[in-house]
């Protein structure tokens, strides 16, 4: 692709050189759109926008579910020079408010699905005057009469022209959230450029071509199926097979049905395709590669039991540094990208010699290509950025050739079921039940691979607190993978001499 293309050109330049080809099926209806038909409701959308909303769409909320709608929307406000601030659709609580007030967006696309969350925060919402609805009209305007509620059949315009965007390929496109190393999730700024050099350096490693299908089924609110799995596939003119969420016990089943080609593994997918029964369909299928974080699972154990080729890990990406190394087809180790910089340093900031474990840091050496930032909070992107790198939070180590190894996390995120998750978002959920008096959050081995939530509580005096009491508080403030799956109950949670948990300490109390 051409150097400076911002995404909804893009897709107009692909959808033109792609028009009757399949492009999209939605796995769980069948529903299926060609290039030319997608960019047409792109269009639509981009449109009505622009005639319906001029003023009030530099930054857009979307709080939904997989569908093809979302993802047309994600590149209509491309071609309006908006910027898509996606949220995922399993957040809740406080947290959730924060995600939707942050930029100040007047407009939040959503879904009956997401109502009830919306409304357990509707005190904390303080920007939306608009609610633009999937379904579900008569519901939402019951629950927000103070809104403004548009069916977004209804937002759709008649004309179906292209708007040539007029943005800058270094330009902010999207604002995806991570939990970064501590605190609450951050708003990673990322350009166009950002996401395009992602696909477009995944495409090469993965052998992904014209002929290819891919399966993919993590939220688009996620940097992984936007830019690791889609946006390559729209590149190269392949077939994108959409699903709302993960489902082990349809995974074969729909992998034949639609023909898919590959996929990729983040979290405990590997695990949970590897611990569930054997079916037919699991050799009887046309993938022929997987490729995604390391886990236990032997290579040629599962390459022999799913009649496929699992790249061998190597690659290293995440959303506040960029795709900054690609893993190879035959070798555990990854190439570093030519538009970056990596070394790893110790706790000084020293570089370290080949071969020895250390805090894997990166910069750019092209604009645009890494994250612009964590929006309105400077203070963080500054801590992030230190002596003129970007402080990753995880170790690993390279070898004689330069080839880099990913080992472990030092940061205080917790990787659950493929999310990131902020250990302090969780105590901040967990400190609104009146019974709590203090707490502290720390992630242990998981069974799947990755980690299990583990909270560690003190009752106020004389509360009658229970396990079963803080999950259910969990669970009606939070995420499902943010609520704990182990809680204990202390007298006193040990602290550093600056007031922090020290949860190193936590680490080693066996309950």
């Amino acid at each position: 692709m051409p150097l400076r293309i911002t995404l909804g050109n893009l897709l107009h330049e692909c959808a033109e050189k792609f028009a009757e080809r399949q492009f999209l099926v939605i796995a769980e209806t069948g529903e299926s759109l060609t290039y030319n038909e997608f960019e047409v409701l792109t269009n639509r959308i981009t449109n009505g926008l622009l005639e319906q909303f001029p003023e009030k769409i530099k930054y857009v909320n979307i709080f939904l579910e997989n569908s093809s709608q979302y993802l047309a929307l994600t590149y209509a406000l491309k071609k309006a020079n908006a910027i898509e601030v996606s949220i995922n659709p399993a957040m809740r609580g406080e947290s959730l408010a924060r995600m939707i007030n942050q930029t100040g967006s007047k407009l939040l696309f959503t879904s009956g699905i997401q109502l009830e969350a919306l409304d357990q925060i509707r005190d904390s919402i303080t920007n939306i005057e608009s609610l633009i609805m999937l379904d579900s009209v008569d519901q939402a305007q019951k629950l927000f009469p103070e809104l403004q509620i548009i069916f977004f059949e209804d937002l759709l315009s008649n004309c179906q022209d292209h708007i040539d965007s007029l943005a800058k390929d270094t330009d902010i496109a999207t604002i995806l959230f991570t939990s970064g190393t501590t605190g609450v999730s951050k708003g990673c700024l990322l350009s166009h450029r950002y996401a395009v050099r992602t696909a477009e350096n995944l495409i090469e490693p993965n052998k992904i071509t014209i002929k290819d299908s891919v399966y993919t089924f993590y939220p688009l609110s996620h940097i992984g199926p936007a830019y690791y799995d889609i946006l390559p596939t729209i590149m190269t003119g392949g077939r994108v097979i959409l699903r709302q969420r993960f489902s082990v016990s349809n995974f074969w089943l729909e992998a034949k049905k639609y023909g898919a080609t590959w996929f990729m593994m983040l979290g405990s997918v590997q695990q949970l395709l590897w611990a569930h029964p054997s079916c037919p369909e699991e050799k009887d299928h046309k993938v022929t590669r997987c490729w995604g974080t390391p886990a236990p699972v032997p290579k040629k154990d599962f390459d022999a039991r799913f009649n496929l080729h699992l790249v061998p890990g190597g690659g290293y990406g995440s959303t506040d540094a960029g795709w900054v190394v690609a893993p190879q087809w035959d070798h555990p180790g990854g190439i570093v990208l030519p538009h970056f910089e990596v070394a790893i340093h110790d706790e000084n900031d020293d570089p370290l010699p080949p071969n020895t474990p250390g805090e894997m840091v990166v910069r750019p050496l092209e604009p645009g290509v890494m994250s612009s930032g964590y929006f309105g909070m400077p203070e963080r992107t500054l801590k992030s950025w230190r002596n003129l790198w970007f402080h990753t939070g995880d170790i690993g180590r390279m070898d004689d050739e330069g080839r880099f190894y990913f080992m472990h996390r030092i940061s205080e995120r917790i990787r659950v079921k493929g999310e990131m998750v902020s250990a302090y978002e969780i105590e901040e959920g967990v400190l609104l039940h009146p019974d709590v008096k203090d707490c502290a959050v720390i992630g242990v081995a998981g069974e799947m691979t990755e980690e299990d939530i583990k909270l560690f509580v003190i009752k106020k005096d004389n509360a009658q607190l229970t396990s079963e009491d803080l999950i259910m508080h969990c669970k009606e403030r939070m995420a499902r993978f943010m609520v704990p799956k182990h809680i204990v109950f202390l007298d006193e949670i040990p602290r550093t001499s600056t007031g922090k948990p020290e949860k190193g300490k936590l680490a080693t109390l066996n309950f």
